[in-house]
């Protein structure tokens, strides 16, 4: 069954799982065979999450939860990398808000989440800079793997 996201645009799943796997492949091409997760969850679950894990009130567009195996105890044959949970109603009003269209806004958003996975991040100015200008290039190449449909 091609399940799809239920806003404006359709995204199928499918074509989410594709897409993630363009970017880890570039990002992170000689790591080991890769898993990770992408989640969709409604304001309410994000929102949670969000207070839970970063002690901020109301939903947020997305949230990265990178497996951490410093202490060596996983599979040596399967990387895990984590969770990525996106919310796409929030996805959707920022969309809207910055005039793009909701399969763009996702693109963006899955790419942030995996590149926090993979060790990125932005608390400094140079770190944002250098996040953004990835994301942008990333999702240039590889953003027609997000197949929009009509819902």
């Amino acid at each position: 069954m091609d399940k799809r996201l239920e806003n404006n645009d359709g995204i199928s799943l499918k074509s989410l799982g594709e897409f993630a796997k363009k970017i880890v492949e570039e990002i992170a091409p000689n790591k080991r065979p890769l898993e990770m997760s992408v989640i969709l969850l409604d304001v309410d679950e994000i929102s949670l999450l969000n207070k839970e894990h970063l002690s901020k009130s109301g939903p947020t567009d997305v949230l990265a939860f990178p497996i951490d195996d410093s202490d060596g105890e996983m599979d040596d044959t399967i990387y895990l990398m984590g969770d990525v949970c996106i919310c796409p109603e929030v996805a959707a009003g920022q969309a809207k808000e910055k005039d793009l269209n909701f399969r763009d806004e996702i693109a963006l958003l899955l790419t942030h989440g995996i590149l926090h996975l993979l060790g990125y991040d932005h608390y400094e100015e140079s770190e944002e800079i250098e996040m953004k200008k990835m994301e942008r290039a990333l999702i240039e190449r590889y953003s027609e793997h997000l197949r929009v449909h009509e819902v």
